[in-house]
């Protein structure tokens, strides 16, 4: 797939194919749960954006997608500019695109939201990812759904292929996975910002190679501990239920430390 971004050309096609059923998938739950105005969290390098703006059912209001992905400062300036693209069809689209550092800065949108999309971004966090979850909450109307999808951290890996625990340095700290959530970490971090979690599913969306590919089977096993150690990827569709400026505990993912900001820890 080749789309054009503010006239710039880019080639989706491996990293499309590579996605492609993540993808399939991920627009599934956008149809069950109605489309309607979307917010997309992390939307570089737009190849989920690019199937947002095909579907007749989405508005897609605004992305937050950070352009300073080089030299990233601990503080980056919110800025909002009009991004275009252009899809195969040769239909350009156009919506505004916030570029901000989404877990340290709490900003507003100027528009209010059905359903944010926070899909493979959240493990790219590196000290605050409640504040991204608080500033979904503040875009989000109440009763509107948050879904996150993102590499599930307990499953068992292939005991052949050995290999570092920790991820390969990168030129930017946020281009690499930071933190992988188990299910229960993750929905207890999403409660603790204003929501209700609605369905928390385990899901293998990328092919496997070797004693791996009897991995789904396995996941198919009665029990959700085989769900848990055997699928690749956690979805989890939260719903907005109050209107928080700050996290009303420590999750439990955190160290429970009295320097976090924008968590109540007044109890």
């Amino acid at each position: 797939m080749l789309i054009k971004v503010n006239g710039e050309e880019i080639d989706l096609s491996r990293y499309g194919s590579y996605h492609e059923r993540r993808f399939d998938l991920t627009r599934s739950y956008v149809r069950r749960l109605g489309g309607g105005r979307v917010v997309e969290l992390g939307g570089h390098p737009w190849a989920m954006t690019a199937r947002l703006l095909r579907d007749p059912n989405v508005k897609l209001v605004a992305s937050v997608s950070a352009e300073e992905v080089t030299a990233w400062p601990d503080e980056l300036p919110v800025t909002r500019r009009e991004y275009e693209i252009v899809l195969p069809d040769g239909t350009a689209h156009r919506f505004f695109n916030y570029s901000a550092n989404i877990e340290r800065t709490l900003f507003e949108i100027g528009t209010r939201a059905d359903l944010v999309l926070a899909c493979e971004i959240i493990e790219h966090m590196t000290r605050s990812p409640h504040v991204m979850l608080l500033n979904a909450n503040a875009w989000l109307e109440i009763g509107g759904h948050l879904l996150i999808t993102t590499p599930n951290g307990a499953q068992f890996q292939n005991p052949l292929h050995v290999r570092a625990k920790m991820p390969a340095f990168r030129y930017s700290t946020y281009s690499r996975h930071n933190y992988v959530f188990t299910m229960e970490g993750l929905t207890d971090l999403v409660a603790c910002c204003g929501f209700e979690v609605e369905s928390a599913e385990y899901h293998s969306p990328y092919g496997r190679r070797g004693l791996a590919r009897l991995y789904p089977i396995a996941s198919r096993l009665p029990g959700t501990y085989f769900q848990g150690k055997f699928g690749q990827s956690l979805y989890v569709v939260a719903r907005k239920t109050a209107e928080l400026k700050a996290a009303m505990r420590v999750p439990a993912v955190y160290s429970p430390s009295a320097s976090w900001e924008h968590i109540d820890q007044s109890e």
